[in-house]
């Protein structure tokens, strides 16, 4: 094993109750985040010594070479622009065969106005004989 930093050991404290040993890696290690890693407690020359094993090391070429990535998700996302657009499509043709059943069936189709305030004004002036 290589030395390939020197961190100090801080403490977390989520609450008064318990508090947490911290340490930090170089931030070249910063892919790694995210992943579960195992943690071994050894002895290595006399001293404390912790094993921490990755699940899977970040492959830095895949990290690195986004534009290879991108012509793979274009279809993928050309036929769900497309998807999108006639769900939309479908819902306008929908709501407006709603509205325009609901319309007729309760005589709102025979009101000029769409604000019901202003009819119900219209009605009660009606009753008082304007």
């Amino acid at each position: 094993m290589k030395k390939i930093f020197e961190s100090k050991i801080s403490i977390q404290s989520l609450n008064s109750k318990y508090s947490y040993s911290l340490i930090r890696l170089p931030r070249k290690f910063k892919g790694i985040a995210g992943k579960i890693a195992s943690i071994y407690e050894t002895e290595q020359d006399g001293a404390l010594a912790f094993l921490v094993v990755v699940d899977k090391l970040v492959d830095k070429s895949q990290e690195n070479n986004l534009e290879s990535r991108f012509p793979a998700l274009e279809p993928s996302i050309e036929a769900l622009e497309s998807k999108i657009d006639k769900l939309i499509e479908l819902n306008f043709q929908n709501n407006e065969l709603i509205e325009s059943k609901s319309l007729k069936k309760h005589g709102l189709g025979r009101i000029r106005t769409g604000d019901l305030r202003r009819v119900k004004a219209r009605n009660s002036l009606n009753s008082l004989g304007f």
